[in-house]
């Protein structure tokens, strides 16, 4: 899937794509051959392979004023951190749809019975912009302790 900017403003250039490929978990149990195509794969496991997925994003980013170095610098930090927040997000979604649990802290087990009582658990809402500000809200008070 590709993607473009149609209106240039605070970007310049902002172009890119996305693409999936399959990975044969299971691709061992075939050894002296490597199945190419799915069909391949299911035949040699016997339809009990394993199939994940890689995503591959590759995207070009060109502000229209570039900054000086400190300052580059600077952004270029809060786009790296802002894109590995993003992609914990997408993980934790992920294990969620999966129904992977998640073990709870050690430190929650210190917390008052009414601070626990008051919150809400995260697999409990199911409206993902108010799952993103609960986990906005949790980061800022665990960074405080």
């Amino acid at each position: 899937m590709k993607f473009r900017q149609l209106k240039p403003g605070i970007m310049k250039r902002f172009e890119g794509f996305w693409r999936l490929e399959p990975i044969y978990v299971d691709e061992k149990i075939c050894m002296p051959f490597k199945p190419k195509t799915l069909s391949d794969y299911e035949m040699c496991t016997g339809g009990k392979g394993r199939i994940g997925s890689r995503v591959i994003l590759e995207q070009l980013l060109q502000p229209a004023i570039v900054p000086p170095p400190p300052l580059s610098w600077y952004l270029r930090g809060i786009t790296a951190q802002t894109t590995e927040t993003l992609l914990n997000y997408l993980f934790e979604e992920v294990d969620r749809i999966k129904g992977v649990s998640q073990v709870q802290n050690s430190s929650q087990d210190q917390k008052p019975a009414k601070e626990v009582r008051n919150e809400r658990n995260i697999d409990e809402i199911y409206d993902i912009k108010q799952r993103w500000a609960l986990r906005r809200r949790q980061s800022i008070l665990h960074r405080k302790r």
